[in-house]
């Protein structure tokens, strides 16, 4: 039998937030702080800062706000994520600091919003999260991760190496395995993850476009992405203009069912 007395519950850090180097977060039910250490690891195998990097500590520092007050026997899932971005995360070993507020809560729901900013207080990027609350058939815990494969992966020199994905051929999509070090504590993949992957794969698209970047995603969670599997990102170019351009993205399992799908809009820079 559950309670519907909210109880305060611990963040989960799990291998996602070790390679991407996220700290707890911290705050209260109604603002969380946490950050974030940049790197090389952060950009694409040209050297281009990828601006879906950030989908991990936004999904974590707003997100808890939500789940830090999930009740007893249940656990908050995202079902959507939407970002605006503002400029590109620095990869030369600087902390970025990301913060939170709440927005609305229901009796299983919840709406938060935040942001991330430089280590000279820039905006870099802000977004909001939506979640609800889903009944627990296992309590919440980091899944078992290979220390050699964590430690592989921290050595990384792009996203593409820390996620241990490939391009796909032709299609112009993305892929990886199993990786049970992208995890959430539910054992899916996290959702910052998938939205990462997603920009990836939408600003890939518009490649021949060298002066496009992206500047907002919105993704929603369809389904659950089990850790345990390949996954799949695949672009669908809806517009390509000359200062616009927007991309359909989408993520499925083994079973070739739809796990997210998300737009993603690019403007040109210049």
């Amino acid at each position: 039998m559950t309670s519907d007395t909210p109880t305060a519950l611990r963040f989960f850090s799990t291998g996602a937030e070790k390679l991407f180097r996220v700290s707890d977060v911290t705050g209260n039910d109604s603002h969380g702080l946490t950050e974030m250490v940049t790197g090389p690891w952060l950009a694409d195998d040209h050297g281009r800062p990828c601006r879906g990097t950030l989908g991990v500590v936004m999904d974590d520092v707003m997100g808890h706000l939500v789940s830090g007050m999930t009740p007893e026997g249940f656990w908050a899932v995202s079902t959507e994520i939407h970002l605006d971005f503002v400029a590109d995360p620095p990869v030369d070993g600087s902390v970025l600091r990301a913060e939170s507020w709440m927005l609305g809560r229901g009796a299983r729901t919840g709406l938060a919003g935040g942001r991330i900013v430089d280590a000279q207080g820039r905006l870099i990027a802000c977004g909001s999260t939506r979640l609800q609350t889903v009944p627990l058939t296992d309590p919440p815990d980091a899944p078992a991760v290979s220390s050699e494969d964590l430690n592989s992966r921290l050595r990384a020199d792009s996203i593409i190496e820390l996620l241990g994905a490939e391009h796909t051929r032709g299609a112009g999509g993305l892929e990886f395995g199993p990786s049970p070090v992208l995890a959430n504590p539910m054992g899916n993949i996290h959702g910052g993850v998938l939205l990462c992957a997603s920009e990836i794969t939408g600003s890939t698209a518009l490649s021949a476009d060298a002066g496009f970047r992206a500047t907002s995603i919105h993704i929603s969670y369809l389904r659950p992405c089990p850790s345990d599997q390949p996954v799949t990102f695949a672009p669908k170019i809806v517009h390509r203009g000359r200062s616009l351009g927007i991309v359909e993205v989408t993520c499925r399992n083994t079973a070739g069912k739809t796990c997210t799908t998300a737009t993603v809009t690019c403007s040109a820079d210049h």
